[in-house]
């Protein structure tokens, strides 16, 4: 989904309701600006980026034997990619 909208004084932007709404996006959120290849991207509140850096970062704290701890991680990242909307490549 995409949007075209006009950048007011002080380089104020207003993002569309329907879009707030999809991502959960309320007043007083505090979203990331990121510059890309050129591009501006806004992440909303809460966005995990790399599902498995937020697994190792998790999984290391549980001590658990390693056939068990990858099959965790990878019905987690599944899952998250799934919410994410994200093929599984």
């Amino acid at each position: 989904m995409g949007a075209q909208i006009k950048v007011l004084q002080k380089g104020k932007i207003t993002i569309p309701v329907e879009i707030r709404e999809m991502l959960g996006i309320r007043e007083g959120d505090t979203l990331t600006l990121e510059v890309r290849g050129g591009c501006i991207i806004l992440l909303p509140p809460r966005t995990v980026l790399n599902p498995t850096e937020l697994l190792d970062g998790l999984i290391e704290e549980v001590h658990v034997k390693e056939p068990i701890k990858e099959e965790l991680r990878r019905a987690i990242a599944a899952r998250l990619n799934n919410k994410l909307g994200r093929s599984e490549d």
